[in-house]
Parts: structure tokens; C-alpha cells; sequence
């Protein structure tokens, strides 16, 4: 009885590796027919993409100590990080539902239809418009929060926006790339 146990045992240990191998599937499974893009991927017509943005005051806060923010001045910009946080929310819950909803492309061999072009479309322009508002109102905090600043704050709190908004640009012109539209898409 002992005996056929480890046969049976000794048996399994021989079959798993193999059924592992198996699972690999046709080039080392990266798809016969996608060879270097993982397993069963398809080449895909790019998704609706938001852009990423500088939100000023996220980074006044962020960067407090660099600027030497008083108590008072810290304040009043956390004040101003909540107003701008609750009336981009729900601008930004809708870019982010409408990111969900078109996250990935039809695969690039099929043709998509009027009704899918037209609907890629509309979701575009409504990002386009939704984050304009939301950069609009950061804009207008922006301007609150500078107002709030000393001179060498605000020389120090634009390097540090300037820096911002280079990282974001280049992040922003590789997401392009990565998604088939090429820079400015």
C-alpha cells in the first residue's frame, strides 16, 4: 500500500512540470499570432487617454518646507486645496468613468463601426472640455494661492510649477506614444 503511494506521488511530481510546459503554449506564450506582445494580446486602436495636469496647489502643499510657508500661509492654502478638491471631484469622477468605458480599443484589424467612431469621438471632445474646466478652476486657485505667497515664495513656488509641468508634458507626450497617437494626440 505504502508502495503505490509514492508511485502515485512520485508519478505526479513527473506529470506537473510537464502540464506546466504545456500552459506555454506556441512561442513561449507570446501567441503564434502577436509574436513579442504577451500572451494573446492584439495590436489595439488607441483608448481615450486623459491627460495628466499640474494642480498648483497640490504642490505648494506638497512642497511647504522648500517654500517656507508660515502657518497662516499653509492654511489658507489647505483651505484653498479643499475648495479646488470638491469642485474638481466630480468633474474628475466623470473622466475617470469615461476612461473606463473606452479603456482599450477594438483590435486595429477590425473596422469599427460609424456608431463606435462617433462615440470615440464625443468621449474625446467631453475630455477635452471636462479637463479645460478643471484646469480653469486650478487656474483660478493658482492664482489665489500665488496671491497668498512672498516674493521669493512665488520665485521658488514657479521653478517648482515649471519643473511640475515639464514632467507632466513629457509623461503625457510617452502616453501618446504608447497609445498609437503619436505627441499632441
Amino acid at each position: 500500500m505504502m508502495v503505490l503511494r509514492a508511485r502515485a506521488a512520485l508519478l505526479l511530481f513527473a506529470i506537473f512540470p510537464c502540464a506546466a510546459l504545456a500552459q506555454r503554449g506556441i512561442m513561449n506564450g507570446r501567441g503564434a499570432l502577436t509574436p513579442g506582445r504577451g500572451a494573446g494580446s492584439l495590436a489595439r486602436e488607441a483608448a481615450v487617454q486623459i491627460p495628466k495636469y499640474v494642480n498648483v496647489v497640490n504642490l505648494l502643499v506638497e512642497h511647504r518646507r522648500d517654500l517656507a510657508l508660515s502657518d497662516s500661509q499653509f492654511v489658507t492654502l489647505v483651505a484653498l486645496k479643499r475648495t479646488l478638491d470638491s469642485t474638481n471631484v466630480p468633474l474628475l469622477r466623470k473622466l475617470d468613468s469615461v476612461q473606463r468605458v473606452f479603456k482599450s480599443g477594438v483590435p486595429m484589424f477590425s473596422s469599427p463601426g460609424a456608431a463606435r467612431r462617433d462615440s470615440i469621438a464625443e468621449a474625446r471632445s467631453f475630455v477635452t472640455e471636462t479637463l479645460g474646466a478643471v484646469r480653469a478652476n486650478v487656474g483660478a486657485a493658482r492664482q489665489t494661492a500665488y496671491g497668498n505667497l512672498l516674493q521669493t515664495q512665488l520665485s521658488k513656488a514657479r521653478d517648482i510649477e515649471g519643473k511640475a509641468e515639464q514632467a507632466v508634458a513629457a509623461e503625457n507626450e510617452r502616453n501618446g506614444r504608447a497609445a498609437g497617437r503619436g505627441p499632441g494626440g
